[in-house]
This record gives structure tokens, sequence and C-alpha cells, in this order.
């Protein structure tokens, strides 16, 4: 075994950089960042510590609230589909990317938009779909009553669940804060990010539309 180890190790330098991180996943004990379900990442990285969101998250956040909350079109427009996926392909090899100054907004905002998509089940479970969504058509008619049963629906979701979606909904309140600069306001994101927080098992237009 030991051999083998030491084998892997002479012949990483003769390796491109990619073919190399895809080894060192295979070799990790930990599971990719992106597509994993959310309770394992909490679980895993509690080892750092007590947060509130996926580390990824949080970084996303933290470089968008210092350097991209003015952008025009903040979450509409594309980032660098290489770059995001390369940034990918690092969180998942258990490496941490650092941003800086040079680092494109809008490819982090995709990255963070792109680690929600990939969830395997949305913020709020397939199982509470409908309910969000009866709760969500009744607001403008009956807004008290229904506020009061958000709340109920909202305190019933996974801890890891609530957590995350109280985070982003905080971080999203920020950004159209600013809407009179990013454009960005509050059905704008809701457009955007509604289907990576609430959508139905089986996806139709139809629903996706209610959804949001």
């Amino acid at each position: 075994m030991p051999e083998n180890k030491a084998t892997v190790c002479r012949t990483s330098s003769y390796l491109s950089h990619s073919a190399y991180r895809k080894i060192k996943r295979v070799l990790s004990f930990r599971r990719r960042v992106f597509g994993q379900r959310l309770e394992e990442t909490v679980l895993y990285e509690r080892r750092y510590g007590v947060h509130m969101a996926p580390l990824v998250v949080e970084q996303c956040v933290d470089f968008i609230r210092e350097r991209g909350l003015l952008e025009v079109g903040l979450f509409r427009q594309p980032g660098q589909a290489t770059l995001v996926k390369e940034l990918q392909d690092a969180f998942d090899a258990g490496e941490k990317p650092s941003f800086d100054s040079s680092t494109d907004v809008h490819t982090v905002a995709s990255l963070l938009k792109l680690y929600l998509r990939e969830l395997p089940e949305p913020l709020v479970p397939f199982s509470r779909y409908q309910d969000f969504l009866v709760c969500g058509k009744k607001i403008s008619s009956e807004r008290r009553q229904s506020l009061t049963e958000l709340w109920h629906l909202l305190h019933q979701l996974p801890v890891a669940n609530f957590n995350l979606l109280n985070y982003i909904c905080q971080f999203l309140n920020e950004v159209q804060s600013y809407s009179s600069s990013n454009k960005m306001s509050t059905q704008n994101l809701a457009t955007v990010f509604g289907p990576n927080i609430l959508r139905p098992k089986a996806e139709d237009p139809e629903s996706i539309i209610g959804g949001v």
C-alpha cells in the first residue's frame, strides 16, 4: 500500500493539474461540495466551526458584499462559464480558491446560484412545495393569516435548510436595498432565485412560474 502512495506522489508531477485534481478528489474522504446534500455539507464543515451557511456560500456572499452590490445586473448577467467550472472543480476537490480584485463579480454570483441549483433538493423540500405555494398565493388577500402560516412553515424546515434560507434571504434583502444602482429589485431577485429555492419535483413551466 505505501508503494502505491509513493507511485502516485512520484507521477503526480507529470499529470496535468486537472488530472491530478481528479485523482485527489477520488483519494479524498471528503465528498464534493456541489451536488452534495446540504445536511451532509453542514455536518462535515462543523469541524471548521459553526456557520449559518456552507463555506462556499459564505465566501461568495462576502465577496459580492464587498465588491459587487452596486454591479448592474447582479445575478442576472452570467459570469465566465469556464471560470465558474474551474471554481466549482476546485471546491469539489477540497480546495479553497481565493477571490481577489481581479475576480469577476458576475462569475462569483453565478457560482453561488450554481451551488443552490445543484442541491439534490431545494431549500424548501419537495414535500413542502405545495404548502408554501398555497400560502404564497394567499398573502395578498389574507396577509396577516398567511404570514403567520408562513412563519410556521419556515420553522418546520430542517435546521440546515432554515439557516441557509434565512442567510440567503437576508443577503438578497441587502442586494435589493441597492436596486437603484444594481437594478435588482425584489421581483427581479425572486425571478432569479425562486426556482433555486422553491420548485416541484416534477418541473414544468407552469409550476415554476407559480412558484416564483
